[in-house]
């Protein structure tokens, strides 16, 4: 009886470590993007060009909503001068899909910010691209359209 209930105990305790095993998270994709973006957007805010340096890939390329092309050194440059200077940065109806090694980011954006002198368009919508690469996430595109009230 004593070898009975222990072999039951044994299978019982193997069944729960298996159990939680399997049930282990992961390393979710989306989380790590998400705290990612959340970077990107105090780093621009606070014109931090080491966390722009390190979040941007070198061949990125951003599109904004006046349609005005930058790449990632003209992206850092305007922010640590100040040429490009926001207040804030509100993001929402952000959807996430992800293809192995790229993501793409979409959504409604709120800004309240200066780009050379001028204000800023507060309502887009914009899609952007990441890709993983050496292990690590970078933003490769980013385009900003403007949102439209009908």
């Amino acid at each position: 009886m004593k070898i009975f209930l222990l072999a039951l105990a044994s299978v019982c305790m193997l069944s729960t470590g298996c159990a939680s095993w399997q049930s282990a998270p992961k390393n979710d994709p989306v989380d790590v993007l998400k705290q990612l973006d959340q970077e990107r957007i105090q780093a621009q805010i606070n014109a931090d060009a080491a966390a722009l340096d390190r979040l941007y890939a070198e061949d990125f390329i951003g599109i904004g909503p006046s349609g005005t092309v930058r790449a990632k050194q003209q992206v850092i440059a305007d922010f640590t001068s100040g040429r490009l200077r926001f207040q804030s940065i509100t993001t929402d109806d952000v959807q996430w899909r992800v293809y192995g090694e790229t993501a793409v980011e979409t959504g409604r954006s709120t800004m309240d910010g200066q780009d050379k002198g001028k204000i800023v368009p507060r309502d887009n919508r914009f899609t952007r691209v990441w890709v993983k690469r050496q292990g690590r996430w970078q933003l490769v595109a980013n385009h900003y359209s403007l949102l439209v009230v009908q």
